[in-house]
């Protein structure tokens, strides 16, 4: 929860940082360029004039002043100095061409070369000069307070989603598991059915509850010698009326070729632990596999580890799938298409549950169809 909250102020914080680089470095850069276009664009236009008199307004002459078009835009004396046509607010280039300011626009004029140099021709003109300063200015820091904002409102939603979604869980797998535990002491000795019934809806609340104890919240797991086998007998205990009932009577197959003549598999971890993941695996092969081809459990041991591989002939699942088999929550499109229930955090827990033992749990595709999961657990040796 933190490093899906962390992720979200990151990012923030790199968009945060770049768009204060952008107005430091940039936008004096991007301010820049537009007076040099818009200067460019009135040096044109003004030497223009030169070239072609006819597009000037009017022509100025020293000693004479205006000899031709309307002075519209002020007063040309004919004893103006070169200084007087750029007052304050216009700007001049060695007193051969500039601007001045004027209502609606800027009036450009140009000094006449050689036998015309006592004579300057002016027109108005309209250029447009974009005030990027003030629009990224204001633009920007707006930008960036909005996504501050939104990035403060969405994290303080997600905190709340999840506490909100934590206390149900918690609630519910609290009160789910005072009715179970007096069902299964009602339950009569011989109601073999009634047992495991109760036993498979403690395990579905067992699993809520491990699930919404990770995150570093739970005791570390218990480091014990025991047997992978006899965990494995305990947990199939559970499914094994269920596994007769699809294949006529079998039993999983059990294949312990791979040990040698002892036939033992010790590992060291959490038995607790152990056996809910062996649950879970078992589970949902009888939900998902076993009603589409046999299952297998393969026992072997290589590299310090002791493995159970649980082989499936059912539907499988494409890569995608198997990509997030193990995220919380996750669901195949296929599964959910089944009808079958889950919660979508078995699998999740249980390969949390292997690696806080040092092992791990993975899943691949089966050949031609199906899936294996392999636990892999270290080994006593």
């Amino acid at each position: 929860m933190l490093f899906v909250a962390a992720c979200m102020c990151a990012s923030t914080l790199v968009v945060f940082l770049f768009g204060v680089l952008f107005l430091v470095r940039d936008v004096p850069a991007i301010v820049r360029d537009e007076r040099a276009r818009v200067s460019a664009e009135s040096e044109r236009a003004a030497k223009a004039m030169r070239d072609d008199p006819a597009l000037a307004d009017f022509t100025w002459r020293r000693g004479e002043g205006v000899v031709r078009g309307a002075a519209e835009f002020g007063e040309y004396p004919a004893d103006m100095a070169w200084k007087d046509w750029n007052p304050e607010g216009g700007t001049k280039h060695k007193d051969m061409w500039g601007w001045r300011a004027v209502p609606g626009g800027r009036l450009l004029w140009a000094r006449g070369l050689g036998s015309a140099s006592d004579t300057v021709y002016a027109r108005f003109a309209t250029v447009e000069e974009r005030d990027w300063g003030l629009f990224f200015g204001f633009s920007v820091p707006a930008f960036l307070v909005v996504l501050a904002t939104m990035t403060v409102l969405g994290v303080r939603y997600f905190f709340d989603y999840v506490r909100t979604r934590d206390d149900f869980m918690s609630a519910t797998a609290h009160d789910l598991t005072t009715p179970l535990v007096a069902m299964r002491n009602l339950i009569g000795v011989d109601d073999a059915e009634a047992r495991n019934l109760n036993e498979r809806l403690l395990r579905i609340v067992r699993n809520v509850r491990d699930f919404l104890l990770l995150g570093g919240r739970r005791r570390p797991p218990e480091r014990e010698r025991f047997d992978l086998l006899s965990a494995y007998d305990e947990a199939y205990a559970l499914f094994r009326d269920d596994y007769r009932d699809l294949f006529d009577g079998d039993d999983v197959a059990r294949d312990v070729s791979a040990l040698g003549a002892d036939g033992g598999l010790a590992v060291v971890g959490d038995r607790t632990m152990t056996v809910q993941i062996l649950w879970n695996l078992l589970g949902n092969d009888l939900k998902y596999a076993a009603p589409f081809g046999r299952v297998k459990a393969a026992f072997s041991r290589s590299d310090g580890f002791a493995r159970v591989e649980f082989i499936d002939d059912g539907k499988g699942m494409s890569r995608y799938e198997m990509s997030r088999a193990f995220d919380r929550y996750y669901r195949a499109k296929t599964i959910l298409e089944s009808g079958k229930g889950g919660f979508g955090i078995g699998l999740s827990t249980s390969r949390e549950f292997a690696e806080a033992m040092g092992g791990s749990l993975t899943v691949r595709a089966n050949s031609p169809r199906g899936c294996i999961f392999t636990l892999s657990l270290p080994s006593s040796g």
